[in-house]
């Protein structure tokens, strides 16, 4: 992309919560869901196409697989679906109060374990009750060997203070530094991590973000090669890009008022590529965007980071074909 454009709709799709972008280098598409719809989405570049697979239950985010394959994290749990044939096979049940939350935000570590987080959305009125806990741990899933010790198909959480709506998951290129940010909180984690055990120590105040408005915040996010941690900000129609001590070094401004969450991609990871969202316009909360919902795409400051893939042992998890 030409260096000085800005950012343009390269798929109109009008999500009513488009969110999670993870780009797939195998397959040269972009991978992203519609939350509410519910679907996982795809885009791809070279041909402009775009696809899209109806889900079963509200989709918060994924993880790809190397086998082509792609691990959701549905509201009841995390499934396996093959985006070749659309099959769809269970893998764990969600680890919370299914009542009361879903999978918000999510990505894996360098050892290939899925890390996710929850939101607070309950499904009825009486779900929410005094004294029911509105806050819920990020945990992480084990889908293979690991150092840790974690049985292939555990839920194990994260020693983290619990969050209301999860977003900002991102690790710092040599993958020592874990993100994590709490939307209605307006802030931004960072802490000390171990990609061997999957362990975190060391939790502080990485920046705070006083934008969006009493529904907006920080949302997804994602480093750069420069360790520089870019992240979109619900309601306030920009992305934020934070030097590695948490320095606001730039404002990226967006054609949306909800931008959702980054991500790098193209060949050469110089294309910053951007959900949205259209519910609040939907809800009649502001005044409607023509491109609220579409998938942006703008240049790089500087580009992104290789995607992690899921480490999936097969022998324990096969799909209903067997495979």
């Amino acid at each position: 992309m030409n260096a000085d454009a800005g950012a343009v709709v390269v798929d109109a799709a009008e999500a009513i919560n488009g969110e999670g972008p993870r780009w797939d280098e195998q397959r040269k598409r972009l991978y992203w869901v519609d939350m509410r719809a519910p679907s996982l989405r795809a885009f791809e570049p070279a041909s402009g196409r775009a696809l899209s697979w109806e889900m079963p239950a509200w989709i918060g985010c994924f993880a790809l697989v190397h086998d082509g394959r792609v691990v959701v994290a549905l509201r009841t749990g995390l499934a396996l679906f093959d985006p070749d044939d659309g099959s769809l096979a269970s893998l764990a049940p969600a680890p919370y109060d299914q009542r009361r939350f879903c999978f918000n935000d999510g990505g894996c570590d360098r050892a290939g374990r899925f890390i996710v987080g929850p939101m607070y959305h309950p499904l009825a009125p009486g779900d929410c009750s005094p004294g029911a806990a509105r806050e819920a741990r990020l945990w992480r899933f084990c889908g293979g060997d690991n150092r840790a010790g974690d049985a292939a198909g555990s839920w194990v959480p994260l020693e983290l203070p619990p969050v209301r709506i999860s977003n900002g998951l991102a690790f710092s290129p040599d993958g020592r530094t874990l993100y994590h940010a709490d939307t209605p909180a307006k802030t931004i984690w960072a802490c000390d991590y171990d990609a061997g055990e999957g362990a975190v120590e060391n939790h502080r105040v990485f920046a705070h973000v006083d934008e969006g408005g009493d529904s907006g915040g920080p949302d997804g996010a994602v480093v750069d090669r420069d360790g520089f941690y870019v992240c979109a900000v619900f309601g306030a129609g920009c992305l934020m890009r934070f030097d590695p001590d948490g320095r606001l070094e730039r404002r990226l401004p967006l054609p949306v008022r909800y931008p959702t969450m980054p991500a790098f991609g193209d060949d050469d990871l110089a294309t910053l590529y951007v959900t949205s969202a259209s519910f609040p316009h939907r809800a009649g909360r502001t005044d409607r965007s023509p491109a609220a919902g579409g998938l942006l795409a703008l240049p790089a400051p500087v580009p992104g980071l290789p995607t992690n893939y899921m480490n999936l042992q097969k022998e324990s998890f096969r799909g209903k074909d067997g495979r």
